[in-house]
C-alpha cells in the first residue's frame, strides 16, 4: 500500500513538473502584450487629429463626386486596385479612413491592421456624420 502511494505521488509530481509554463507579464515583451485595434473617432476628433496623417476616402467615385474631406486620398474599396494602393502607403504614418456611413471604412481599417498598420483611425458615422456636424466638404 505504501509502495503504491509512493509511486502514485512520484507520478503526480513528475506530471505536474512537466506542465507548460505560460509567460507572465514580467517575461513577455511589450509587443506581445499590446493588441492593436482600430480607433473610432467622432467627426470633431477626426477633424482635429487627421491633419497629422493620411486621410483615405474608400467610397466610389460617384459617391465622392458629391464631396469629400479636403486632402483625402480616393481609394475605392470595391476595386481590385485597392490592395495595390494600400501597399504604397507608409506603414509608420497615421491612417484616417472613412466612407459614407462607416461600415465599409471599418472593414478597410481592419484589413489595414491585418497587414501590419498600427495607427489606424476610423470616422464613426462616415462622411454623413461629418456633414451633420457642419464640417467642411469639398468638391474637386
Amino acid at each position: 500500500m505504501n509502495k503504491t502511494l509512493f509511486i502514485l505521488s512520484v507520478g503526480i509530481l513528475a506530471f505536474s513538473s512537466c506542465e507548460s509554463k505560460k509567460a507572465s507579464p514580467e517575461t513577455s515583451s511589450p509587443q506581445e502584450l499590446t493588441t492593436t485595434t482600430v480607433v473610432n473617432l467622432n467627426p470633431t476628433e477626426f477633424q482635429s487629429k487627421s491633419a497629422q496623417g493620411i486621410i483615405i476616402d474608400v467610397r466610389t467615385p460617384e459617391e465622392i463626386a458629391a464631396g469629400k474631406i479636403a486632402g483625402a486620398l480616393e481609394m475605392d474599396y470595391f476595386l481590385p486596385s485597392f490592395q495595390s494602393q494600400v501597399d504604397e502607403l507608409p506603414m509608420d504614418k497615421e491612417i484616417f479612413i472613412y466612407c459614407a456611413v462607416g461600415s465599409r471604412s471599418r472593414e478597410a481599417a481592419e484589413m489595414l491592421l491585418q497587414q501590419g498598420f498600427t495607427k489606424v483611425y476610423h470616422l464613426s458615422g462616415g462622411i454623413q456624420a461629418w456633414a451633420q456636424k457642419g464640417l467642411p466638404i469639398v468638391q474637386e
